[in-house]
């Protein structure tokens, strides 16, 4: 039951949906995510006692690379980081990794991804680790299902989100991390402006 499920898994779940000017430009605006942040310090925590020191953010595929991109240029908003099968375009990738050197992190992905290679995965853990990031959990797995829709569903391995979100470990993981300055509004840091103008 729902009640029984709320017990178990304390999480107030909030699932921005990519706008039409996102998907256009293949990424997540940064006035989208400066959005979402004003919607979570705004309404999220003060109405539905959201608790601040642990506001996590998961994203898959897109949303993977948006999970990146978000946690980076809203720098110390997060506890903790979850990039399931997702991507970082090289020109960001470095200072991705400077900027989530004291950020939790989760990198999911499947090795047959048709999708996003698994590889894109495997840069970003290299780098977030090379800047002394010790806090990092890592589901790698052989296979995962295509995404469940129809229309999707043909792109193997690309599911991985199926498997990660089955996981209790990951949920204990993210309930370890609190942060007692994140949930707040940050400075907003942009990556590269330019990059993101349409």
């Amino acid at each position: 039951s729902n009640s029984s499920f709320a017990e178990s898994c304390p999480f107030i779940v909030v699932i921005p949906q990519c706008p039409w000017r996102c998907s256009a430009a293949n990424h997540w605006l940064p006035e989208t995510l400066q959005a979402i942040t004003g919607f979570i310090t705004g309404h999220v925590v003060p109405n539905l006692a959201g608790d601040p020191a642990r506001v996590y953010l998961a994203g898959q595929s897109m949303g993977g690379h948006g999970a990146w991109s978000y946690a980076a240029q809203q720098r110390g908003f997060f506890a903790a980081v979850a990039v399931i099968c997702g991507y970082a375009p090289p020109s960001d990738a470095e200072a991705i990794a400077d900027r989530l050197r004291g950020t939790a992190v989760c990198i999911a992905h499947a090795a047959d991804d048709t999708v996003i290679p698994v590889h894109a995965s495997d840069v970003m853990e290299k780098l977030v680790r090379q800047r002394g990031n010790r806090d990092i959990l890592v589901f790698r797995y052989d296979h995962a299902p295509g995404p469940p829709i129809p229309e999707f569903e043909h792109l193997t391995g690309h599911g991985s989100y199926e498997l990660l979100f089955r996981e209790p470990s990951f949920y204990n993981w993210l309930l370890q991390h609190r942060c007692s300055s994140c949930g707040l509004a940050t400075r907003w840091e942009p990556l590269h402006t330019d990059e993101y103008d349409i």
